[in-house]
């Protein structure tokens, strides 16, 4: 499967659809389907929106996200900034806080959404409905199987006529979640717990149980119903994409208070779970301090001095050992240089090495002082370009003074 942009007037909304043009997993269907029911009649918008489904990582620099999710099994290179309007749940938000990201808490799968916005007819009466993930379609046996793949309206009418749900397709249960269908989560072979915890706990069950087999699942039966501001999702969704968008902060001006505030969110999470957490869910938390862990430490604390009033030295301190100590990479040298140029603007931070070398950066010359660093270019190579070539806001008031 591969991903692509689907335009909805003139905003793109990414999505996965099947290589080979055969059918695609309904779940990764909903999010375009959405959008384009909600998105205004007669507008040309513009932007790109992330919508359902655990894309976030695929995201660039301005996205919006609109309900999506982090996905547990992959490393996350998150673009800064990210116009974040809502997710999927609180471990998502909890990771891209601890990233620097503003994450409001508006938390739900737009999925929910579907009873308000579509005629769904009630599909084929059934006992039960056993539903396993795209991947996984293999691994679970029963007589009950419908399959994740077709249309997205079919698919949501058959869990709708059904008496009880038992699925590790997540979109199952959130939709199952949608119509009031009795719903337990079969524990993920193929899958990271991460998405589904995310989502029971973004709808209020943190401490949900998952099932072994489809006979534990009849056992256990259904996880309570979800808890959950379906106002707030659609009063989210972001219709300024098709008018005028909203500013950003690019320069990561709560990078601190935020990592801070990720780290306490996952310490809540972890209380909500419970002493008695299942396997799938401990595994959920420990990824999600893991997706915070991997970024550079270096970065994280040269972000950090920038964001949280350490003194100037300490800040060019950082940003030196952040040059020392990482491989030079665009994104991350320009999300560092927007936070030095705040950090800096119109302040006198001194003549060290140390201080030019981080001005530098704060110009955006990110090359040049990796150069200096390590001893390609001489410290006068900055000084001169600070003096003549930087942009007049990045220069300092009193450096060149005689």
């Amino acid at each position: 499967m591969g991903f692509h942009d689907e335009d909805i007037r003139g905003v793109a909304v990414p999505h996965w659809v099947p290589d080979d043009g055969g059918s695609a997993n309904f779940g990764d269907e909903i999010g375009p389907l959405l959008v384009g029911a909600l998105a205004p009649e007669g507008a040309q918008g513009a932007g790109r929106l992330l919508s359902v489904g655990s894309v976030i990582h695929f995201g660039r620099r301005g996205d919006v996200v609109w309900g999506a999710g982090v996905n547990g099994k992959v490393r996350q290179t998150l673009q800064h900034p990210l116009d974040v309007r809502a997710v999927r749940g609180p471990l998502t938000r909890a990771v891209l806080q601890g990233h620097g990201l503003e994450v409001p808490e508006v938390f739900g799968d737009p999925a929910l959404l579907l009873p308000r916005l579509f005629e769904v007819p009630v599909g084929a009466r059934r006992e039960v409905l056993v539903m396993p993930n795209l991947n996984e379609l293999d691994r679970v046996t029963s007589d009950d199987i419908v399959s994740p793949l077709g249309d997205p309206i079919e698919i949501a009418a058959e869990i709708r006529g059904a008496g009880f749900v038992v699925a590790s397709s997540l979109h199952a249960l959130v939709i199952a979640d949608a119509y009031g269908v009795p719903a337990r989560p079969l524990a993920p072979g193929a899958e990271h717990a991460f998405k589904y915890l995310d989502y029971y706990a973004g709808t209020g069950r943190a401490d949900v149980s998952f099932a072994r087999s489809v006979e534990d699942a009849l056992e256990m039966g259904p996880v309570a119903p979800a808890d959950v501001d379906l106002d707030a999702i659609a009063a989210a969704f972001p219709h300024d994409l098709w008018g005028q968008r909203r500013g950003l902060d690019e320069a990561s001006s709560r990078y601190a208070a935020l990592r801070r505030e990720s780290s306490r969110s996952l310490g809540a999470l972890a209380v909500a779970v419970g002493r008695e957490a299942s396997d799938p869910a401990a595994q959920a938390l420990l990824r999600a301090q893991q997706l915070v862990a991997e970024q550079p430490a270096a970065l994280a604390d040269a972000l950090e001095r920038a964001s949280d009033g350490s003194a100037a030295g300490t800040v060019a301190a950082a940003a030196v050992r952040y040059l020392q100590e990482t491989e030079p990479h665009g994104p991350t040298d320009q999300r560092l240089a927007r936070a030095l140029r705040r950090r800096f603007a119109g302040e006198d931070s001194g003549t060290s090495r140390e201080a030019v070398i981080a001005r530098v950066v704060a110009t955006g010359k990110v090359s040049l002082a990796r150069a200096i660093v390590d001893g390609a270019e001489e410290l006068t190579a900055g000084l001169t370009h600070l003096a003549g070539d930087a942009p007049e806001a990045a220069k300092p008031r009193r450096w060149f003074r005689r």
